[in-house]
C-alpha cells in the first residue's frame, strides 16, 4: 500500500511517538526492578531503605560543597545503617550544572558519615584530569606538595585554609591515597563524604563498594 504524502508524516509522527512510550516504559520496568534490588540488599543486610530524602542536601550545604552546587538537585535512594561499625548513610545524589543545550546532569552514589567530636578543615579532593592543570595556570586553587609528586599530579585539592588542609594531608594520608587514585572526598567539621561518579551500583558491587568507601573513611575518622 502507498500512502498519500500528506498522511506520510502523520504515520512517522506515531511510530515516533509509539517507539518513545515504548523506550519510556522500559526504562520504568529496568529502574523498578533496580530499585526493588536495592530495597532486598537493604532488607538482608539490616540497612533502613528510602526512595528518597527531599531537601536532604539543604542541611549540608553550608559545610560540604557538593550540596550547594548547581541546581535542580535530588537526594535519591538511600540506605541507612552501619559499615564496620561506623554509622554511615549511603545514597544517590544527581545535581545539574548549566542550562538549557549547555546544561549537564551529575550523578553521584555518596558515602555520608557524621562523626561527633571530629573538627575536619573544610577540604575536597578530586582527581586532577587536563583541564585542572590548565586552569592552575590561571590561579585555580590546588595544594601541590613538592615532596610529593605522585599524590599531587593525581589529585587536586583545595580548601578554605591552606595551612589546616596541609596539615591534614600528612605523609601516610597521601600515600595510602596515592596508591588508590581516583578518589573523590570532602570534609568539613564532623562531616565526611566520598562518592564515585554514578549511581549505586547494584547488590553484586555494592559490598565492595562499601567496602573501597569505608578504606577512605578510615584514613581520616579512624587514623
Amino acid at each position: 500500500m502507498i500512502l498519500a504524502p500528506d498522511v506520510l508524516p502523520a504515520v512517522i509522527g506515531g511510530a515516533v511517538v509509539v517507539l518513545a512510550v515504548g523506550l519510556w516504559l522500559i526504562g520504568r520496568g529496568i529502574e523498578h526492578r533496580r530499585r526493588e534490588a536495592l530495597e532486598q540488599y537493604a532488607l538482608v543486610r539490616g540497612y533502613r531503605f528510602e526512595r528518597e530524602r527531599r531537601g536532604g542536601e539543604q542541611e549540608l550545604e553550608s559545610a560540604l560543597q557538593l550540596f550547594k552546587t548547581g541546581h535542580s538537585r535530588r537526594w535519591g535512594y538511600t540506605l541507612v545503617g552501619r559499615v564496620n561499625s561506623r554509622a554511615c548513610t549511603v545514597f544517590e545524589y544527581r545535581y545539574v550544572t548549566g542550562s538549557g543545550k549547555n546544561s549537564n546532569t551529575h550523578r553521584c552514589a555518596v558515602m555520608l558519615w557524621e562523626a561527633d567530636g571530629a573538627a575536619l578543615p573544610a577540604f575536597t579532593l578530586t582527581p586532577e584530569g587536563f583541564l585542572d592543570r590548565v586552569g592552575q595556570l590561571f590561579g585555580m586553587q590546588d595544594f601541590d606538595f613538592l615532596e610529593d609528586r605522585e599524590f599531587s599530579n593525581a589529585y587536586r585539592l583545595r580548601g578554605p585554609d591552606e595551612a589546616a588542609v596541609r596539615a591534614l594531608f600528612t605523609p601516610k594520608r597521601r600515600a595510602v591515597l596515592a596508591a588508590a587514585s581516583g578518589q573523590h572526598v570532602m570534609g568539613s567539621g564532623r562531616y565526611l563524604i566520598w562518592w564515585r561518579s554514578g549511581r549505586l551500583p547494584g547488590p553484586e558491587r555494592l559490598d565492595q563498594f562499601l567496602a573501597d568507601g569505608d578504606q577512605v573513611r578510615r584514613q581520616f575518622l579512624d587514623a
